[in-house]
């Protein structure tokens, strides 16, 4: 067998390669595919949320909302100051005294803190 056959797989050692493209697209594929999708409550769960944000609201008690963004969760603590029915928002002030905006449609849980 003559030399250049016998080289491996080195002939096409020089064109494999990886670019910054191919890593970007691959961690985005498998970010998307880590994503979850937002469960449907069902209407004695929305009940049990309607009263523990009344409770809150009644009684300044901080809670903790789970809240679906993006194909994932986030959690927010701290006490409601305002509940706006038209828009469906939540306004929930934390620790640090800044306010969020919350759409009631994509909260998922709301439980009282101890």
């Amino acid at each position: 067998m003559s030399d250049h056959l016998k080289r491996g797989n080195l002939l096409w050692e020089g064109s494999r390669m990886f670019l910054p493209e191919h890593k970007e697209s691959l961690l985005a594929r498998k970010r998307h595919k880590q994503k979850l999708k937002k469960p449907i409550l069902d209407p004695d769960k929305l009940e049990e949320m309607n009263q523990t944000v009344c409770e809150a609201m009644e009684y300044a008690q901080e809670v903790t909302i789970s809240y679906f963004e993006d194909g994932g969760l986030i959690y927010y603590s701290g006490k409601i100051c305002r509940y706006e029915e038209p828009q469906n928002m939540l306004w929930i002030k934390g620790a640090a005294d800044q306010p969020h905006r919350l759409k009631l449609e994509h909260v998922l849980d709301i439980s009282l803190s101890v």
